[in-house]
């Protein structure tokens, strides 16, 4: 993160999302991974006023602070958009990055969900000691977040990478947390973002259950809407993986599946009802539901 993005179209929808998951009770601390600006364009383009629907209070607020040239991190942490939250900001410490981790884990250690917000995503192949590491979140940090108890969200980009790559940096927390359940959503607007959840198994039902009924609101709701969910967990059902199902985890712990069949027909089950299943005709669905 840069000061220079503050406000701008990405951080509509990463604001959107955490004040979504605070409304829920959780508890949210931020570290920005902040970096020093660099001068280039990066992070000058507006929000979108068609995209003032889904947090208007939220929409005003950014739109405020985008005009400010002293925009920053700190305006947002003093702006009261993310209430209760937790914030560290000190910029990432290329010269003594264990120190400064160490710092922001303390500073963090109230919070429930830390969201990480690095330049541009997990390492990768780059070593701490190349020029611009700073920009980078580490597994081994993600992985200290995680064994102090909290869970975790971090900012990913597709960028260039092949679908291949770019599933295989989406699980990659698997091979360092094989306990933990992963869950992914993407927002849409200007560059691609996506945001990957690291989550403890007890705590999976509870928070992914939250992800769902965010997607199921404005803003994932709609063939524009700007959020998607990407993928979840691999212990997510075999047709949900294919991408025909939808899976609704109450917070009872029960489950509701909205399947899509080959014949097109759509059929619901229920844990509740183990035995039992519906199904409709796509079009009579609609009809019925709407």
């Amino acid at each position: 993160m840069k000061n220079q993005y503050v406000a701008d179209t990405g951080d509509y929808g990463k604001y959107g999302l955490l004040r979504y998951l605070i409304g829920k009770g959780v508890r949210v601390g931020v570290n920005w991974y902040l970096t020093p600006d660099d001068g280039t364009n990066d992070g000058k383009k507006r929000i979108s006023e068609k995209d003032w629907k889904y947090d208007p209070d939220l929409f005003e607020a950014l739109r405020d602070i985008f005009d400010n040239p002293e925009k920053s991190v700190v305006q947002i942490e003093r702006s009261g958009l993310l209430l209760d939250t937790t914030f560290y900001h000190e910029i990432v410490d290329k010269t003594n990055r264990t120190s400064w981790h160490e710092n922001a884990l303390k500073a963090l250690s109230d919070a429930e969900l830390i969201f990480c917000d690095p330049d541009n995503g997990p390492i990768g192949t780059k070593k701490l000691t190349s020029k611009d590491s700073d920009k980078y979140i580490t597994p081994e940090e993600i992985v200290d977040y995680y064994n102090a108890g909290h869970d975790v969200v971090y900012y990913c980009q597709k960028a260039r990478r092949t679908e291949g790559a770019w599933i295989a940096v989406k699980r990659e927390m698997e091979q360092y947390l094989p306990e933990a359940k992963l869950h992914v959503l993407t927002y849409r607007r200007g560059t691609r973002r996506s945001y990957i959840f690291v989550i403890h198994p007890e705590r999976y039902k509870r928070l992914v259950n939250i992800l769902y009924q965010f997607v199921s609101s404005r803003w994932g709701y709609g063939a524009n809407a700007p959020f998607i969910q990407e993928s979840s967990s691999v212990t997510t059902p075999k047709d949900e993986e294919a991408g025909n199902a939808m899976k609704i985890i109450l917070e009872s712990g029960d489950t509701c599946t909205i399947k899509i069949c080959d014949d097109g027909w759509v059929e619901i089950k229920s844990t509740l009802k183990p035995n039992c299943s519906i199904r409709r005709r796509a079009d009579q669905f609609v009809r019925d539901n709407l």
